[in-house]
């Protein structure tokens, strides 16, 4: 449990991790448009989910 809930950690978003990411891949962002990116990137991931539960539940 605790080598999942470890695992949980690194892979967190947040604001500091998406800058650092993306300097690895030559691009600055401020800690505002982290911000503005995680929340874009939560509204398309939640967008997602439930499109793909819906066309779960149409097949049932």
């Amino acid at each position: 449990m605790k080598m999942e809930k470890d695992h949980c950690e690194r892979r967190k978003l947040i604001p500091e991790r998406v800058i650092e990411d993306l300097r690895h891949e030559g691009t600055t962002v401020t800690y505002e448009e982290a911000e503005t990116i995680l929340k874009f990137v939560q509204t398309i991931a939640r967008i997602a989910v439930n499109q793909y539960l819906s066309g779960r539940l149409e097949d049932l």
